[in-house]
C-alpha cells in the first residue's frame, strides 16, 4: 500500500477523515447557494448597492454573536453543537428554495434568510474550527489546516460552476435544494464519529469567559497582528459582490461566466494547497504569509484592469493561489498560537474579521462601484492591501519571524487575571 504524502497524514485518522469528507460535500453545497443567492439578489434589484446590502445582513449577526458562539463552543460538546447548527441550515435553504420555486420571492426575503444563516454560522464556525484540532495529534495540525483549506477551495471550485449550470439550465431555485441535501453529509459524518465525552472543567460565568477570551487575544504578541491583516483583506479584497459585478457589467459573461470566474479562483487555490501538501510544514510561516500577501495584491491590481475574459480567469487563478497560501498561513499561526481552552473564542475573532467584515465589505464594494466603477474599486483595494503588507513586513518583526508551535503561558495568565471580573 503506497504511503500517504506527509500533508495527507491527517486523513489516516478516522474521525478527521469523516469530518473532512462531510465538510467537502457540505461546503460545495454552501458555495452553490452563495453563488445563486448573489445572482438572484442582483437579478431582483439590478442595484450594486442593494447587492452589497445583502452582505451587511450576513455580517451583522457575525459581529453580534460570533464571540458568544466561540464562548459556547469552549463550554459545550462541540459535535453536538454542530449537529444543531447544521440541521438548522437545512431548514433555511429549503425555505428560500420554496419561495423562489413558488415565484413569491422578493429581495427582502433574501436579507432575512441571510441574517438567519449568519446567526447560525456565528455558532457553527467557531465550533467547527475548534473541533477538528481535537480529532488528530497536535503534530499534524498544520497539515490538517492545509487540508481544510483544500476542501474549502475545492468546494469553491466545484460549487460556483455547478450553481452557474443549475441557474442556466434548471432555474435559480434548485441550488437551494441541492445545498439543503448537502448538509446531510456532514451531519452523517458527525454522527458516525467516536469522540470522547467532554472533559469537565471549571467554568466561570458566560460573561466572565467572554471577557477572558478578549484578554487572551489582547495579551498575545501574535494574534492582534494576524487579526489586523485578516481585517484588511476582508474589507479591501475580492468578494462575491465584486465578482458578480465584474461578470455581468465589466466582462459581460453572465451567470455561467460568474461561476467560471469564481472557479478560477478556486483552481489557483487548489494548486497552492497541493504545493503545501507536498512541502509539508512551513517553518517560516510569517515570511511565507507576507510573500503570498504581496502576490495577492499585485494579482488583484492586474485583474482590476483586465477586459479579456480568458485573461481575467488566468489572473484570478493567481489571486486564488496567493489567497489560499496566505490564508493557510494565517490560520496555522492563529491555531498554533492558541490553547485549546481558548480556541473557540480565538476562532470567533477570526470569524468576525474574516467572514463578518468580508460580508460587510460588499456594501463598501457597492458604494465604491457606484462612485468610481468596479475597476476603480478593485484598484483601491489592491493598493491598500499592498500598503498594509509592506508596513507589516517592515515593522512587524514578531509576525514576520513567527515559527513557534506552542502558545505562551503568559497569555493564559493574563486572560485568567481578568476572566471572571
Amino acid at each position: 500500500m503506497p504511503r500517504l504524502l506527509p500533508g495527507l497524514a491527517p486523513l489516516a485518522h478516522r474521525n478527521y477523515a469523516l469530518y473532512w469528507s462531510g465538510q467537502l460535500v457540505s461546503m460545495s453545497g454552501t458555495w452553490i447557494e452563495l453563488t445563486a443567492t448573489s445572482w438572484l439578489l442582483y437579478q431582483l434589484t439590478d442595484s450594486p448597492l442593494l447587492l452589497g446590502l445583502g452582505g451587511v445582513f450576513r455580517a451583522l449577526p457575525i459581529f453580534a454573536f460570533a464571540l458568544l458562539g466561540g464562548t459556547v463552543a469552549d463550554r459545550v460538546e462541540r459535535r453536538r453543537l454542530l449537529l444543531i447548527t447544521q440541521s438548522s441550515s437545512v431548514v433555511t435553504s429549503l425555505v428560500l428554495g420554496a419561495l423562489v420555486l413558488s415565484g413569491h420571492v422578493v429581495f427582502w426575503h433574501i436579507y432575512v434568510i441571510s441574517f438567519l444563516n449568519a446567526t447560525i454560522a456565528a455558532f457553527d464556525a467557531p465550533a467547527r474550527q475548534s473541533l477538528f484540532p481535537t480529532l488528530l495529534p497536535r503534530g499534524q495540525l498544520q497539515n490538517a489546516i492545509t487540508l481544510n483549506s483544500m476542501l474549502f477551495q475545492t468546494s469553491n471550485l466545484v460549487g460556483p460552476a455547478i450553481a452557474g449550470m443549475l441557474i442556466a439550465r434548471a432555474g435559480v431555485a434548485w441550488p437551494f435544494f441541492v445545498n439543503a441535501a448537502s448538509y446531510f453529509a456532514i451531519i452523517g459524518g458527525l454522527m458516525a464519529m467516536r469522540v470522547p465525552a467532554l472533559t469537565a472543567r471549571a467554568r466561570g460565568s458566560l460573561r466572565g469567559e467572554l471577557v477572558g477570551g478578549l484578554r487572551y487575544v489582547q495579551a498575545s504578541r501574535i494574534l492582534p497582528l494576524v487579526l489586523a491583516i485578516e481585517a484588511t483583506l476582508s474589507v479591501f479584497g475580492h468578494n462575491q459582490a465584486l465578482m458578480t459585478i465584474f461578470a455581468r457589467d465589466v466582462l459581460s459573461a453572465g451567470a455561467e461566466g460568474l461561476g467560471l470566474l469564481l472557479s478560477s479562483i478556486a483552481f489557483g487555490a487548489i494548486v497552492g494547497m497541493a504545493l503545501l501538501v507536498v512541502i509539508g510544514d512551513v517553518r517560516r510561516k510569517g515570511v511565507f504569509m507576507l510573500g503570498s500577501g504581496a502576490l495577492y495584491a499585485l494579482a488583484l491590481l492586474g485583474f482590476a484592469w483586465s477586459r479579456s475574459f480568458p485573461l481575467s480567469m488566468a489572473i484570478l487563478a493567481v489571486v486564488g493561489f496567493a489567497d489560499a497560501t496566505w490564508g493557510t498561513m494565517r490560520s496555522a499561526i492563529a491555531q498554533l498560537a492558541a490553547e485549546d481552552a481558548y480556541r473557540g473564542r480565538v476562532m470567533s475573532f477570526i470569524l468576525i474579521v474574516a467572514r463578518g467584515l468580508t460580508n460587510a465589505s460588499q456594501l463598501e464594494t457597492g458604494v465604491a462601484t457606484a462612485l468610481v466603477g468596479a475597476p476603480g474599486a478593485a484598484t483601491v483595494g489592491a493598493l491598500v492591501i499592498g500598503g498594509v503588507i509592506a508596513g507589516v513586513a517592515a515593522r512587524g518583526r514578531r509576525l514576520r519571524d513567527f515559527a513557534a508551535v506552542a502558545p505562551r503561558r503568559a497569555i493564559t495568565q493574563a486572560a485568567d487575571a481578568g476572566g471572571d471580573s
